[in-house]
Formats: C-alpha cells, structure tokens, sequence
C-alpha cells in the first residue's frame, strides 16, 4: 500500500494510505475550498467531491410537566413543516378512562379530520400478540385501541415522518401501572391518506376530555 506521510518538527508523523483491497477503480476525492464551522463534519457527494455540512439535531418545540400543568391535549402549533416529528414520553397518565388521539394539521385551516390509518399490535409481558387496526378514521390511535383506563402509565416514544408532503408515523412503548408488577408493551404504525399541507400543529389528546395528570412529555422536530 502507497501512504503520504506528513511529519511534525517534533518527530511523529500523521499519514493517509490507500484501502485495505484494492479499489475497483482509480478514485479521485477534491477536498473543500476553505474550512468549515466548528462541529460540522467532512462528507461526499457519492462522486468524490468532500464538502463540510452540520450533522441532523434535534430541536425541542415543547416540553410538559404534566403533574404541574394538566394540560388537556399535548399539542405544540406554529412548527415550520419540519421532516420529522417526536414525541418522548415518560409514565403518562390521563385523568379519564378513554383512548388517546393523534391528530396533525396546520395553522390556517386547523386539524385533519379524516384519511387516517393505522396497526398494531400489544401483549401482556410473556404472553401472546393481539392485533388490531383502525381504519380510514377521523384521528390515529397511536396508545393503541384497549388501554382505555384512567390507570395506565405510557412510557415510550411516537416518531412522524414527512415523505414529499405525507406523513407516517411509528410508535413504541409499554404500559405499566402504578403499585402493580403487570406490564404490556406495545407498537404501531400509520399513515394519512389526506393531510398534505404545510405540516404546522400536532396534538395528542383523550377522547374522554380531562387532562394529563402525571408524566412527562417532550415534543422534538428535525429539518
């Protein structure tokens, strides 16, 4: 193997060599005009041309104490079509004994309230999978359809991601319940069929009314 071998006045050396097998063709990579910023990282443009860019990160659009605020949905507005959408959640609870929507739209006309799709699957810790899906709905359901008591602890996360101007979304966890060992886990999927526009609000929400109780929740986005 060829190396170039850059020696300091101190005596050590820092070099650059060739791969390890031999490459299927002669490669040619042109490094950058000037310096990046602090923190960015060198990357290609898959033909050889090295330039700096700032790697992805995460913005947090909201945060929720909900033991100190109840809020009755766990909405963040305002958002500037970002490529993806995250909600973190820890021991979530809610004050009424119902399931727990998910709705996305924007700021001018307000929330979509058809095209959603979405499945998946729970099971009780050890035991076998149930499955269950909803379709062509007014809102996901991305706590699932059969957790609906005011007892329930969610802890997990639930992930949106744009493709062209439509959304999807994932989502895991499990469910726990206070001064008790039993535990589910869960997941689920889904899509909107009709949504398309500038993607500016979200909101989670129960159907009973109430308010989330205890737990935390942090919404981040990604350009």
């Amino acid at each position: 193997m060829s190396n170039i071998k850059l020696v300091h006045s101190g005596g050590n050396s820092v070099s650059l060599t060739t791969p390890d097998s031999n490459p299927a063709a002669n490669r040619t990579f042109k490094l950058p005009g000037a310096d990046g910023s602090a923190d960015q990282f060198l990357k290609t443009d898959g033909s050889g041309a090295l330039s700096f860019a700032t790697p992805t990160s995460w913005t947090t659009a909201a945060s929720f104490d909900c033991a100190s605020t109840n809020p009755s949905a766990i909405e963040v507005t305002g958002l500037n079509n970002p490529q993806v959408v995250m909600y973190v959640f820890h021991e979530l609870k809610h004050s009424a004994g119902d399931r727990n929507h998910m709705q996305i739209g924007n700021d001018s006309t307000g929330y979509q309230a058809s095209g959603y799709f979405d499945i998946g699957t729970y099971r009780q810790a050890g035991g076998s999978e149930t499955s269950t899906r909803g379709h062509n709905q007014a809102q996901w359901y991305p706590l699932e359809y059969n957790f609906g008591n005011a007892t329930n602890l969610y802890s997990g996360k639930i992930v949106l991601t744009r493709t062209f101007n439509r959304w999807i979304y994932e989502s895991n966890f499990e469910v726990s319940y206070s001064g008790s060992n039993t535990q589910y886990e869960s997941s689920w999927r889904g899509h909107n069929r009709d949504f398309s526009g500038v993607f500016q609000r979200i909101k989670l929400f129960n159907n009973g009314g109430g308010t989330y109780s205890s737990g935390h929740v942090t919404i981040l986005t990604q350009s």
